[in-house]
């Protein structure tokens, strides 16, 4: 038993730590460049909000609002089933990634 707990606490010791996750990987990867733009800048129509330079609060905030519900109007039902396909953590990166775009 000793020799159990000793590997497993050697194995959290040497693990690395987990890496941030990157939000521009996200934008590609989650496909919100195909409404919002490549470059969230351009969007494919006016009636998607443009992203670059959001702040990161208020764009995570939305984002949780439209994934829970809380927020239903406009074209979150588009946005809704891109949310289904996020967590918090990736929501919290792709905020800050938009809020630094300019």
């Amino acid at each position: 038993m000793k020799l159990i707990v000793t590997f497993v606490a050697a194995a959290f010791i040497a693990a690395p730590a987990f890496a941030a996750l990157d939000g521009a990987t996200l934008f590609q990867e989650k496909t919100c460049w195909s409404c919002h733009g490549k470059d969230a800048k351009k969007t494919l129509s006016p009636a998607f909000p443009r992203l670059a330079g959001q702040n990161a609060a208020y764009a995570e905030q939305q984002m949780k609002d439209i994934k829970s519900g809380a927020r239903n109007n406009g074209q979150t039902a588009a946005m809704k089933g891109v949310m289904d396909l996020v967590n918090d953590q990736e929501i919290k990166a792709l905020a800050d990634y938009l809020s630094k775009l300019k």
